[in-house]
């Protein structure tokens, strides 16, 4: 992940840290070191759908200039 603008990075309790970047097309790109997946910790899970996520998703609307997004997955 080398190209698009960079957005932050945000780090989850467990210490697993994810770099974002708004790619070309305004793509959403995310550099986890240790991918979204069921075997995460509960821990991390909450903090991500508590805190990481709404974070990315004020970063986005930010960097594009919108208060409103959709997500598509």
């Amino acid at each position: 992940m080398t190209t698009g603008r960079y957005l932050g990075s945000w780090v989850l309790p467990s210490g697993n840290s994810c770099d974002v970047r708004l790619g070309p097309g305004e793509r959403l790109e995310c550099a986890w070191d240790v991918a979204p997946s069921p075997a995460w910790p509960p821990e991390d899970v909450e903090h991500y759908r508590r805190v990481t996520f709404p974070a990315i998703v004020r970063a986005v609307a930010d960097a594009t200039g919108r208060r409103g997004l959709g997500v598509c997955l």
